[in-house]
C-alpha cells in the first residue's frame, strides 16, 4: 500500500511540473506578441493606438495562461484531495 502512496505522489510531482511548464510556453507567446506589436507599430506609426491596446489585452491574456498553470501547481502540490483520500485509505488497513 505505501508503495501506490509513494507511485501516487509521485505523479502529482510530474504532473505539476507539467503544470509549470505552461510559465516557459507563456514567456515566449508573451515575447511573439511584444515582437510583433513593436513590428507592426514601426510599420505603420498612426495605429500605435490601436496595435497598443490590442497587444496589452494579448498581453494579459497570456499572462492569465500562466497564472493558471502555476495555481494548479499549486493545487496539485499543496490541497490535493486525492492524496489525502489514498493517506486515509492506506491509514485504515494498517
Amino acid at each position: 500500500m505505501l508503495d501506490s502512496l509513494a507511485i501516487a505522489i509521485g505523479m502529482v510531482h510530474i504532473a505539476a511540473a507539467i503544470a509549470l511548464l505552461n510559465g516557459v510556453t507563456t514567456t515566449f507567446g508573451q515575447a511573439k506578441i511584444a515582437a510583433q506589436a513593436i513590428e507592426s507599430i514601426a510599420r505603420q506609426p498612426e495605429a500605435a493606438d490601436s496595435i497598443r491596446t490590442a497587444m496589452f489585452i494579448g498581453l494579459a491574456l497570456a499572462e492569465t495562461s500562466g497564472i493558471y498553470g502555476l495555481l494548479i501547481a499549486i493545487i496539485m502540490l499543496f490541497a490535493n484531495p486525492l492524496v489525502g483520500t489514498l493517506v486515509k485509505l492506506i491509514e485504515s488497513t494498517l
